[in-house]
């Protein structure tokens, strides 16, 4: 691992547990010297992506936040997305949401959440797992096969525990029949009482960006309604990438 891999790392170690962390945490996590972290943090800190706290090490810095507000003005993913969903939103039963990916992590960008009493651990920000999960799937069929490759290579046995197959010929099938169906359908797999259905948002050059995401109560869910649903969210998700 490089130094600017160990340094972006950094940010991995915060999360809804861990707000803070001390300069020995953070060494230990990436397997370097203490003066080595406090360079990094000190790199970090300069730029305001990280703020000492003299209580309990290191949090992260306003600057995150004002990214974030650029974000939410700027990209036009999520205004194109805030547009579809608000219409969709009208027609459709359901919880909608939008996720982009980086990594193994899917990450829901934006939200239409009309019915407050579906509940969900994954809001805006949170990461969910890329191999499981509709919004994952979605997203994971349409990704090139030299990613892909890699991806089987580092966790097969997570691919397999997943149920999306047991080698690369399986794997690849698999993506394939999700691909040609145009949606991905799961129950359970992220939150134990919802299930996804989610169609692929593409860019201009037909490059995934991420999902476009219906949520329902497993029990709300009647099957026979499924390709119903999913042919109204890849109508909209082909809104968002156009």
């Amino acid at each position: 691992m490089d130094s600017l891999t160990r340094m972006v790392a950094i940010f991995d170690l915060f999360d809804g547990d861990r707000t803070a962390l001390t300069v020995e945490e953070i060494a230990a996590e990436l397997n370097c010297s203490v003066p080595t972290a406090y360079r990094y943090l000190k790199t970090l800190s300069s730029a305001g992506l990280i703020a000492p706290d003299i209580q309990r090490g290191f949090t992260l810095g306003a600057r995150i936040i004002q990214l974030d507000r650029q974000i939410r003005l700027n990209d036009p993913l999520l205004h194109r997305a805030g547009d579809v969903m608000d219409e969709m939103i009208t027609r459709l039963k359901g919880n909608l949401m939008v996720c982009a990916y980086y990594g193994k992590n899917v990450v829901c960008i934006a939200q239409a959440w009309p019915d407050r009493t579906v509940l969900t651990s994954y809001d805006r920000g949170r990461p969910m797992p890329l191999l499981r999960g509709a919004a994952g799937k979605a997203i994971l069929a349409h990704l090139p096969d030299h990613r892909l490759r890699s991806l089987m290579l580092a966790n097969a046995a997570e691919i397999a525990a997943a149920g999306l197959g047991n080698d690369w010929a399986s794997f690849r099938k698999t993506l394939k029949a999700i691909r040609q169906q145009g949606y991905s359908f799961s129950a359970g797999e992220v939150d134990s009482r919802n299930a996804g259905i989610a169609a692929p948002i593409f860019n201009s050059e037909k490059r995934i960006l991420g999902s476009l995401v219906v949520v329902v109560p497993v029990t709300d869910l009647v099957q026979d309604k499924v390709p119903e649903i999913a042919s109204q969210l890849i109508e909209g998700a082909q809104a968002i990438s156009g």
